[in-house]
């Protein structure tokens, strides 16, 4: 078996087209300032840097060696469970490369953790957001049209102006025009795989995800923001923000708002409801369910119903297959845990993955590890995993090996 480091670089190296959607010059990084860098790299291709250009200054060493091992990790789960996966809309004529769709869920999914750190970034993101309405007033774009038809307050604690919506299928160019039902799963705004999952909506009603936040921010034993729902609002609202933006930098009227192009780079409002499900994979994927007696109590006063079994059900590839591969990506990382200083192991991320040994394949993963520590921490790390995501975990301690499938 190759190690995780060799299996990354090999595919990196071997299946360009799999993972680099602009199809740029993009080198695997080699320290922290590389793997800054590529991430800095990735979203400025996609004409997107205003998402990333402030808030990755921020991100911890830690948190960018594992956002981009994840970023491979998940590549890896991907290729194991359904190659070409990817997002269809036959009526659109519209196809979403997984490439595509990875690149912005995974290299932006923990970016929230700058909040989750240091609660005063928020008065940061405020001020960006009000750099953004006086450009848009300036420039006569009419920004409160959105805020009409949606109550973007309740997230303005976190500078959010454009908060992702329930029902993928709201635009926030025309948020008003509500032109498939509800009822109509195959409607042009559902989010529909070619494996044959179509979703409609969010996996968690509006309620639940704030009160969700207030939770974590009031509970004594956790008291800070959740760092996936503020990174998830914060994608929705910049990617909403950086197509004003690019639209305006035009300076062109006679420009079609609603389909147009920069530098080959196309916009278009059926992008939308894809920005709204990515952002939703981000914000859910790490809204732990209440297992124990304790915190179902706790739950329920806090108005986290959903957030319990029965309601709560594992989150299934076949249900909801980007969302599955980020939270089990995310999980099965090691380099966030194992270089975590409160284990006092003194090891380097690249360390980490040369000591772990695995094979992706057919909705399979094995992981052996040759060093005991790494081992107990990890399998301490999925215990309880199987009650969240719908896989099957078996732990060989004499071998050192965990086997996941799905």
């Amino acid at each position: 078996m190759k190690n995780l480091y060799q299996t990354m670089s090999d595919y990196f190296k071997n299946n360009p087209m799999d993972w680099n959607y602009y199809l740029n010059e993009l080198e695997l990084p080699k320290n922290i300032n590389d793997a800054r860098n590529f991430i800095k790299d990735f979203f400025a291709y996609g004409g997107k840097s205003y998402l990333i250009h402030d808030i990755i200054q921020e991100c911890e060493p830690l948190r960018i060696n594992h956002t981009l091992s994840v970023f491979f990790i998940g590549l890896l789960i991907k290729n194991s469970s359904y190659h070409d996966l990817k997002i269809i809309d036959d009526n659109q004529n519209e196809i979403f490369e997984f490439s595509y769709l990875w690149f912005l869920v995974s290299l932006f999914h923990d970016m929230g953790y700058v909040q989750e750190k240091d609660w005063t970034y928020k008065f940061e993101y405020r001020k960006k957001s009000k750099d953004f309405q006086n450009r848009m007033r300036i420039n006569n774009q009419p920004i409160n049209k959105f805020n009409k038809y949606h109550n973007y307050n309740t997230y303005y604690d976190l500078g959010i102006i454009y908060s992702s919506p329930c029902y993928f299928r709201i635009n926030p160019i025309k948020p008003c025009s509500i032109a498939n039902s509800r009822n109509n799963p195959c409607s042009n705004n559902s989010i529909i795989f070619n494996n044959g999952t179509i979703i409609t909506s969010s996996m968690y009603h509006k309620s639940t995800i704030f009160n969700y936040l207030e939770y974590c921010k009031m509970n004594e034993y956790i008291n800070h923001y959740d760092h996936g729902i503020a990174g998830g609002l914060w994608l929705y609202d910049s990617l909403v923000k950086n197509y004003y933006l690019s639209y305006i930098s035009l300076n062109d009227d006679s420009k079609n708002i609603e389909n147009f192009y920069i530098n080959n780079l196309h916009f278009c409002v059926n992008q939308f409801p894809i920005f709204a499900y990515l952002a939703d994979c981000i914000i859910s994927h790490n809204m732990w369910f209440a297992t124990d007696y304790g915190t179902i109590e706790l739950y329920k006063k806090c108005g986290l119903e959903q957030l319990i079994p029965p309601h709560a059900q594992p989150i299934s590839f076949d249900i909801n297959p980007l969302l599955f591969i980020l939270a089990l990506a995310d999980t099965l990382e090691p380099i966030k845990t194992c270089c975590d200083p409160k284990y006092e192991l003194n090891i380097e991320p690249i360390e980490v993955l040369n000591n772990i040994e695995c094979v992706f394949n057919q909705k399979h993963i094995l992981l052996q590890f040759k060093n005991n520590e790494l081992f107990k921490i990890m399998k301490d790390k999925l215990d309880g995993l199987e009650n969240w995501l719908n896989i099957n975990i078996e732990i060989c301690e004499s071998a050192n090996k965990i086997d996941i499938t799905f």
